[in-house]
């Protein structure tokens, strides 16, 4: 009676959960599974949604599809794209949205709040800004797979490489509505028919207000991760030549002696790294040392720029603010506010370079 009794069970959990949840079944063939969103204000008010999709070919080939709508409202969109397609849109397989750069630099509150708001979009999608227009970007060929899949990719791997720090439409709510730390976005472009990361997109609140270029990417990060690695970076030296180091592992500490003060800030890094290549002769010990030296002037003096220009835009994408926070029982915003663009920020670095590799 107990085996009839622990087979039964089962049986009737599932039945009862399925009863419950209602779960809509449909058919792949049946829907257009959208992979890739792009937003854009053409007027004060008037915004146009470009979605793709990918059409699959007799041979396994991939096209590219988009349609595009306008409306003043998110929610009219779907309905505006379905008047154009032969099978409905489903938004659950959406791997990446990007937002035009005028379009970012207005605000982006609005737009996201509906996109998080949608269940079928996923906390982990992806967002970018975009130069240009999403229409035309989005319905350009790029690669064998669809544009989302792609893009995605793009994405990911400079994520999995060390170049950007991750972030995704969950951790861009959260910095958007925490306090002590602005969000941050990858800008993408189109480039000799290539899409291409040209730059980081810095927010004040849910503006973009700057951007980072690439040759201050492996400062940037960092600055931001509490560890890092994998990172590579080009470093020219004074009539030293030219060399390049990989990051086996780069580790941030905050000294914050007196929080919610104007007193100094020092931020500890260490890095250990291996020098890939060096343009200018052999290198002993005592080179190596030197070199050791210079990296960390260089680093030093560029993560300091970095924070100062930070401070004079009022925007704070590493997080000082954050750190301060967690560090204090009288935390208060608007107080934060004012000392923060006065507080001078000191970083230490200490560079140990373990082994080299080309000599030119």
């Amino acid at each position: 009676m107990q085996k009839v009794k622990k087979a039964v069970l089962p049986l009737l959990v599932v039945f009862m959960l399925s009863g419950c949840m209602n779960i809509e079944k449909r058919v792949l063939d049946d829907i257009q599974l959208a992979t890739a969103l792009g937003y854009e204000y053409i007027d004060k008010d008037t915004f146009e949604t470009t979605v793709v999709f990918p059409n699959f070919q007799p041979d396994k080939s991939v096209k590219n599809e988009t349609i595009t709508a306008k409306s003043v409202l998110t929610r009219e969109i779907r309905d505006l794209q379905s008047l154009q397609s032969d099978k409905p849109f489903v938004s659950g397989k959406i791997e990446v949205t990007l937002f035009e750069r005028k379009t970012a630099e207005r605000g982006l509150a609005n737009l996201l709040d509906a996109l998080e708001r949608d269940p079928s979009v996923g906390a982990k999608v992806y967002l970018g800004i975009l130069e240009g227009s999403p229409r035309d970007f989005l319905s350009k060929q790029y690669g064998n797979a669809d544009n989302g899949i792609y893009l995605s990719n793009l994405i990911e791997q400079n994520i999995e490489s060390g170049l950007i720090h991750k972030t995704n439409l969950h951790q861009f709510m959260y910095k958007l509505y925490a306090e002590g730390i602005d969000p941050v976005l990858p800008i993408l472009e189109q480039k000799e028919g290539n899409a291409n990361l040209k730059a980081l997109g810095l927010f004040k609140n849910d503006k973009l207000v700057d951007e980072i270029k690439p040759d201050q990417f492996f400062i940037f990060k960092i600055l931001l991760e509490r560890r890092s690695q994998r990172d590579s970076y080009a470093i020219q030296f004074k009539n030293k030549g030219k060399a390049s180091i990989y990051n086996i592992k780069a580790t941030r500490k905050f000294e914050i002696p007196k929080p919610m003060t104007s007193s100094d800030i020092n931020i500890n890094i260490k890095i250990r790294s291996i020098l890939l290549e060096y343009q200018n002769g052999s290198l002993s010990k005592a080179k190596m040392t030197m070199l050791e030296k210079e990296m960390e002037k260089e680093f030093k003096k560029a993560a300091e720029d970095m924070m100062k220009e930070f401070q004079e835009k009022e925007i704070d994408p590493l997080g000082i603010g954050e750190q301060v926070r967690t560090r204090s029982r009288n935390w208060d915003m608007k107080k934060w506010k004012d000392i923060y663009p006065t507080i001078k920020l000191n970083v230490n670095v200490d560079v140990e370079l373990l082994e080299s590799g080309v000599i030119q």
